[in-house]
């Protein structure tokens, strides 16, 4: 079959967003394609036709194909991957199990940054107190000149020195409220160099990096992904990645439920470490189960990831470039363009009337362009400016980013 024809004709077509909406905002809880909501929909009602076979028989074997479908795309083994709800799942699963690192020794810190995703903060937060550790975060200096001055300012922090207190360190791929491309693998080996086990947010990641992501060519020990941002797949499909798999077994979900303690027959299907995240009481996990039709819909109908990294990186550029010409907001970069995320931009806005360049009327002004002009977009303060990320996806073209340029004129002082 011919792939799809993306933009326009792809909005109208294969996805349900009121068409009246400009959606330029995919990052967040971006919708899935109309053919994976419809095997969602499917998925529930063969649930509903008899829902003890279903809970007790057949949701396992569907599972378990569809980490091996995980597997194959991410480039891991099946042990070594689980699907969980979203990545602040795993990040909690990760930070409060018993880990060597944690159990070894009493006390330490862990390392983060201070742009990682709010979430991941407040659960480093909450691990550390009831840990007696310390959370020790590094204090990115935004705008970065290079990607070299990026890792410097890591080095520099090591150079603190208490390195061998550091259980474990917590780095983005993607970061979300900077839409900033971090250099993870050579983060990776410096912090290994000094013995620090190394978590990957990776919300952003998978769908949306080139080249396609291959989990065997990272070196991190842990990383945490979604398949429901960049992969098409239904809201609550993202997976949790352990490079060791005796570690992996040994990883606990915050809810403790009948994986605990699987039974044999449960076992001859999936791992220890499969059960724990899956076997979680009665609950809907059928946006799990639309992984296959995801793949399906990214390789066969809208042709193939190379088209479709073309198309959003090429878009993004474009409305970058727009945005910037129209506010007159050039060179406000936060970063070097090699750590800009393909498909999300930052770009600084011009003064506005109505709204101070602080967190509480960011929140405003996203608020106030999805009632009042019926668009969707991210606004953010960042070192006492307010920016846009925009994010493009195969059902945007470059109109939908007109219409947020003469949104924003409309509030210029």
């Amino acid at each position: 079959m011919n792939p799809i024809e993306f933009g326009e004709k792809t909005r109208h077509d294969h996805y349900l967003m009121d068409q009246d909406v400009t959606y330029a905002n995919h990052g967040s809880y971006g919708p899935c394609p109309r053919f994976v909501y419809e095997e969602l929909q499917r998925i529930r009602f063969e649930q509903e036709k008899n829902p003890d076979r279903w809970f007790r028989l057949t949701k396992y074997t569907l599972y378990a194909d569809c980490v091996r479908a995980a597997a194959n795309r991410l480039d891991c083994d099946f042990e070594q991957i689980a699907l969980v709800d979203n990545a602040t799942v795993g990040i909690n699963a990760i930070l409060k199990s018993p880990l060597p690192s944690f159990t070894s020794k009493p006390g330490g810190t862990v390392l983060c940054i201070n742009l990682a995703y709010g979430s991941v903060l407040f659960t480093i937060e909450e691990m550390v107190k009831h840990r007696n550790m310390k959370m020790r975060k590094i204090d990115i200096q935004l705008p970065v000149k290079s990607k070299h001055d990026f890792i410097q300012q890591f080095e520099d922090e090591l150079k603190k020195g208490d390195v061998e207190n550091i259980r474990l360190a917590v780095i983005d791929h993607i970061t979300s409220s900077t839409a900033i491309l971090l250099p993870i693998n050579e983060l990776t080996d410096l912090l290994h160099e000094h013995g620090i086990p190394v978590v990957v947010d990776g919300a952003h990641g998978p769908g949306q990096v080139f080249p396609q992501l291959s989990l065997k060519t990272l070196t991190c020990d842990f990383y945490i992904g979604t398949f429901h941002k960049w992969m098409y797949a239904a809201r609550g499909c993202s997976f949790l990645f352990v490079r060791d798999k005796i570690i992996a077994n040994q990883l606990q979900p915050s809810n403790t439920s009948w994986g605990y303690r699987p039974s044999l027959s449960q076992l001859a299907i999936m791992t220890h470490f499969h059960l724990q995240f899956f076997h979680q009481g009665t609950r809907d996990e059928s946006a799990f189960l639309t992984l296959p039709k995801a793949i399906e819909f990214a390789d066969s109908m809208a042709g193939g990831f190379d088209r479709i990294y073309q198309y959003n990186s090429t878009l993004s550029q474009q409305a970058k470039t727009l945005l910037e010409q129209r506010w007159n907001t050039q060179e406000k970069d936060l970063v070097p363009s090699d750590m800009h995320a393909p498909y999300l931009k930052m770009i600084q806005l011009p003064d506005l009337v109505d709204y101070k360049k602080n967190d509480d009327d960011a929140v405003r002004l996203i608020n106030d362009l999805i009632e009042h002009h019926k668009l969707v977009s991210i606004i953010l303060c960042v070192n006492n400016e307010l920016y846009v990320r925009i994010a493009t996806q195969i059902y945007n073209h470059i109109e939908d980013y007109i219409v947020l340029a003469d949104a924003i004129d409309k509030l210029k002082k």
